[in-house]
């Protein structure tokens, strides 16, 4: 099959150069973001479209312009003095299947052509048996991503509210939960403080059966509230959560009840809970007894402490199970900044030993819970988490974080996360951000972000070889619950209170 020819290398002040690269195009239409390659002395050169202009001699001048435009066109063969000029990034250099940096210039007057599907594939490390996301912008090449390279060294997904950010982790989910044995499968385990992913925990409705793709049968749901965290895993991060009045004294006497209980589990006499800790407060001071006994009662008003943790952490995380801790009934940010930060510290440790499976953890609304500029008291999940991005892919533990406030989000965290996968974004502010903390990504991409439409996205980082755009592919998974627009909660509202009408005056 002949090569697509699009244009012709051009000399300019910066270039051509083993860094930028720009053409006139002769031929077809060229789009920032598209791959091109030509060929040159070292191999084929692939470079990515970073913008493209369209100029003509006859309208440069403004004056000009001013002063006799409109005969511009009826005296001048203006039209044709227009032409296309693209500016291009290049990334690599193919030769003898091994991929080598560009070193050395191509020379102006070298053609250029749109870039071979089986190029863009190797160069970005796409993999037919891949993670399918969607699909490049451009090229007919599917977005297959290696599992390892996109998890191992963490992910994060940003995005502002209603730019597809849900969606995509959903087609990314279906994804892992598609795996067979023999490809090898991970536990996930997702904090969801909205109850979006709870769809994937529900049986489609026969009359779906064709439209959606049942998922239930591996999908584990747990209620938030339900949670509860044994108290002799009460650690002093918790203890200044729950109970911020708590001198460092009360403190440490509480901790060290705890301790002693907890030492006396293990020499067989089993689990205890909060009633027990009670019961060893004569020992003390009667004036230390009553502020300890107080914050007893703090600890025991929040209703997340008992006996044992439950869910245990070996029921949270199994090979090919999706695990969702649905934490939207929970209205205190205390509480869910516990019940995560706990479940991370357990899952984590457990995963070092080697006694659950390897694991993605999904973190919903992310930068509420790893924090920029907040104190560790107010922020107990986010040690947690940031030992996990600085240390996780060591033991094939790693976090999926979804954001949609990135400035908002722990520096250090993101900065860990090798991988991001951005949506539309249009704050200033946190836009920024992930261009501090994500390494590669250059302006020409940065400039783009805000313009994606809902459900196209960046790809950046080690699990492609370039900065890549694409279109998130359609979900197999029924929608969620939330997933509904304000014209269509009206109306489902009004519905229901009609008939509830309706109901009342038949009984009356």
């Amino acid at each position: 099959m002949e090569k697509e020819q699009l244009g012709t290398v051009i000399s300019t002040m910066e270039g051509p150069s083993p860094s930028k690269m720009s053409f006139v195009v002769n031929n077809g239409k060229v789009h920032t973001g598209m791959f091109v390659e030509l060929e040159y002395s070292e191999g084929t050169m692939v470079c990515r479209v970073e913008d493209v202009l369209k100029t003509n001699r006859y309208f440069e001048r403004p004056d000009s312009v001013k002063a006799i435009g409109p005969e511009l066109e009826k005296n001048f063969p203006a039209a044709e003095w227009e032409f296309l000029l693209a500016h291009t990034k290049p990334l690599g250099v193919f030769k003898e299947n091994l991929i080598n940096r560009t070193t050395f210039p191509p020379s102006p007057g070298t053609k250029v052509f749109v870039a071979e599907n089986e190029h863009i594939k190797k160069f970005l490390g796409i993999e037919e048996k891949g993670l399918n996301l969607g699909e490049l912008q451009f090229h007919d090449v599917g977005m297959k991503v290696n599992l390892s390279r996109l998890l191992q060294k963490h992910l994060a997904i940003l995005a502002m509210s209603g730019a597809g950010k849900s969606y995509a982790v959903s087609v990314l989910l279906e994804e892992l939960l598609d795996r067979t044995k023999e490809q090898g499968q991970i536990a996930v385990i997702a904090f969801d403080t909205h109850g979006e992913y709870t769809c994937f925990g529900e049986p489609v409705a026969k009359a779906n059966s064709e439209k959606y793709k049942d998922y239930s049968s591996k999908t584990k749901i747990i209620d938030g509230t339900k949670v509860r965290i044994a108290v002799s895993n009460i650690t002093f991060a918790m203890l200044k959560n729950i109970s911020p009045g708590l001198t460092p004294t009360q403190s440490r006497a509480l901790l060290k009840i705890i301790s002693r209980l907890k030492s006396e589990m293990r020499s067989g006499v089993g689990p205890f809970d909060l009633s027990d800790v009670k019961g060893e407060l004569d020992a003390l001071d009667p004036k230390l007894a009553e502020g300890v006994s107080s914050a007893i009662d703090e600890i025991e008003e929040t209703g997340l402490f008992g006996r044992i943790d439950a869910p245990s952490v070996f029921d949270l995380a199994k090979s090919g199970q999706f695990t969702v801790v649905d934490l939207s009934k929970i209205i205190t940010d205390k509480k869910r900044q516990v019940i995560v930060g706990h479940f991370a510290h357990r899952l984590f440790s457990e995963r070092r030993h080697q006694k659950v499976p390897p694991f993605s953890l999904l973190v919903e609304e992310a930068h509420n819970f790893i924090p920029e500029g907040i104190s560790s008291e107010e922020a107990p999940a986010r040690g947690t988490l940031r030992t996990i991005a600085r240390e996780g892919r060591k033991f094939c533990a790693s976090l999926i974080l979804i954001s949609q406030r990135p400035k908002r989000l722990d520096t250090t965290t993101l900065a860990n996360c090798n991988t991001n996968i951005i949506l539309r974004i249009t704050n200033p502010y946190d836009l920024k951000h992930i261009q501090d903390s994500c390494e590669g990504l250059d302006n020409s991409s940065a400039g783009t972000i805000s313009s994606l439409r809902v459900g196209e996205a960046l790809i950046i980082g080690e699990a492609v070889g370039a900065p890549t755009f694409f279109k998130v592919r359609q979900r197999k998974s029924q929608p969620s619950r939330h997933e509904t627009t304000l014209e269509e909660a009206a109306k489902k509202f009004s519905e229901n209170a009609d008939k509830g009408a309706s109901e009342a005056d038949a009984f009356l």
